[in-house]
């Protein structure tokens, strides 16, 4: 399916870049929506429309259903800081749930006008590492089991509608903004963890999502597609 209209939020990240391409590639009409004003040029370059909107701001991001009919919603933000669980302070946590939950349910409660009358489909970008843990990734880990739990839940309240609601659980990707931040031992231990003994990249992550958004998957709906070459079941 190529879907009409495409709203993608962290759109300024690099999953979001690379999906925004693909999407524009198709003809399809694709809204970025990101806090950070860099949306802006990032969505010009690629021919699409960029929204600055703060994600954890609910009233903000009430403000898309301007957009109207929405075929495809993607969830694509994530944001964590490595800390221990010591200082791991009270205020980070519920900055990291505003960012990496909140975020998700607001948009999609937003859009929920615009998704039924597309009996469209909701994709949220989860984490592999809400499955598996990590001891420097506690608010994030938590956030992301929520994202995979709210799939669930809006699979069925939305499910009436007609409108999917599934997850990709992507691995540590392969990007150099992944790469600055773990570093070459970093991310050689993350891949030793794996089944496959591969990178996994955007590519691959794109590819998850838009087959979950797609026809392809019409009876799909309530899923967490995990894409982490194996790390979860290892």
């Amino acid at each position: 399916m190529t879907a009409h209209v495409v709203v993608i939020t962290g759109g300024a990240g690099e999953i979001g870049r690379a999906l925004a391409s693909a999407y524009v590639a198709d003809g399809s009409a694709v809204h970025l929506v990101d806090r950070d004003v860099a949306v802006l040029s990032i969505a010009a370059s690629l021919g699409a429309v960029g929204h600055v909107v703060d994600l954890t701001d609910a009233d903000a991001v009430a403000e898309l259903d301007a957009i109207g009919r929405v075929d495809v919603l993607v969830t694509a933000v994530g944001t964590w800081p490595l800390l221990s669980f010591d200082d791991l302070t009270p205020a980070i946590w519920s900055q990291q749930i505003d960012i990496n939950l909140n975020s998700t349910y607001f948009a999609v409660h937003s859009l929920r006008a615009g998704l039924r009358e597309a009996r469209g489909s909701v994709v949220s970008i989860a984490s592999a590492v809400a499955l598996k843990g990590h001891p420097q990734m506690l608010s994030y880990a938590a956030a992301k089991a929520g994202v995979i739990g709210l799939v669930k839940a809006l699979a069925l309240a939305l499910g009436p509608d007609s409108v999917r609601v599934n997850a990709v659980a992507p691995g540590l990707v392969s990007t150099p903004g992944q790469q600055e931040l773990w570093g070459s031992d970093g991310a050689a231990a993350f891949r030793a963890t794996r089944a496959l003994d591969q990178d996994i990249s955007t590519a691959d992550v794109v590819a998850a999502v838009r087959f979950l958004a797609s026809g392809a998957a019409a009876s799909v709906t309530g899923q967490t597609l995990v894409v982490d070459g194996g790390t979860v079941m290892h």
